[in-house]
């Protein structure tokens, strides 16, 4: 599972509420302790009190979060991404300036809190920017409930676990998948699904080097949601005009894509193609991507190691 640094969860929110576009703001209060209210103004209750323990500097809280509209639509709920998600714990990111890392100051391990904020104090004072016209002036429901608490140590072993757990579920789908297909698949030490359809003439690339790399890449029911090659894409109907379709380029080995990728890629050698059954574990993990691959996704690339870059 890819850790969610804490100002990425928060600019994927930005995005999300911004699509969405609320309107006014919420007056209604829920149920649960009195009311509360910071000097600077955001209002407050907890839904239920825990122990309050915080992480210690650097380890991780395991937390569920939603935003709702004045209308109690849900704006993002990490329940559609996958369930509670990690975020880093730094308690000198959390300044108390009427923005979201004040409303994280105040909860800990086992509690579930309501609050209410300015948008235009939220945008101001944890986006950096303007407030889009429709909300300016209202306000953002934003529920917390903050689920289990990590040091560093502790949260490796935490994930590991998961993408343990998360795996032993996969391996019956894939092999069904694989024996469907008539795939012919070795199994990498980490878990990666491959089979080898080209075996290219020229060198492998080693850690670090920059490769480039054609390919295609489709949900196991065969939706593709990816692709390099023009042709794959007009024939998958995902063709975009203003594209340009060309092999993509990274380092391998450097954690710039998912984990399956700098697996699989450095199979091959130049001119190599290959199919991948990549697991949710060396993909993206409990996380969706987008409106196509959901949370645990078992991803399945053809990819083609064009040249290495030298």
């Amino acid at each position: 599972m890819k850790l969610i640094q804490y100002k990425s969860i928060l600019q994927l929110v930005f995005i999300l509420i911004i699509g969405m576009g609320c309107t006014e703001s919420s007056s209604s209060q829920d149920a649960g302790t009195e009311p509360m209210e910071t000097e600077s103004g955001i209002k407050y209750q907890f839904v239920h009190h825990g122990t309050g323990e915080v992480p210690p500097e650097g380890g991780y809280w395991i937390m569920n979060l939603a935003y709702f509209n004045d209308k109690g639509e849900v704006i993002f709920s990490s329940a559609d991404q996958g369930g509670a998600m990690p975020m880093n714990y730094f308690a000198t990111r959390l300044t108390k300036n009427a923005s979201i890392e004040e409303c994280f100051a105040l909860i800990g391990k086992g509690d579930s809190s309501v609050f209410y904020l300015s948008a235009d104090s939220l945008y101001k004072n944890t986006a950096g920017g303007p407030t889009p016209p429709d909300l300016v002036g209202t306000k953002i429901k934003l529920c917390i409930g903050i689920e289990n608490i990590f040091s560093a140590e502790e949260f490796g072993e935490y994930t590991k676990e998961l993408e343990k757990k998360q795996l032993e579920k996969e391996k019956d789908v894939i092999n069904t998948y694989v024996s469907t297909k008539g795939l012919n698949v070795e199994v990498s030490e980490e878990g990666l699904y491959y089979e080898i359809t080209k075996v290219g003439n020229g060198d492998m690339p080693q850690v670090g080097q920059t490769v480039r790399v054609n390919y295609t890449g489709f949900l196991m029911d065969g939706t593709v949601f990816d692709t390099s090659v023009e042709e794959a894409a007009k024939e998958a109907n995902v063709y975009s005009p203003g594209r340009q379709y060309q092999p993509y380029t990274f380092a391998l080995g450097q954690g710039n894509v998912i984990r399956g990728w700098d697996i699989g890629i450095g199979l091959l050698s130049v001119g190599g193609k290959a199919t991948i059954v990549v697991p949710s574990s060396l993909a993206y993990g409990n996380r969706a991507m987008g409106p196509i691959i959901k949370p645990n996704s078992t991803l399945v690339f053809t990819v083609e190691l064009v040249e290495i870059v030298k």
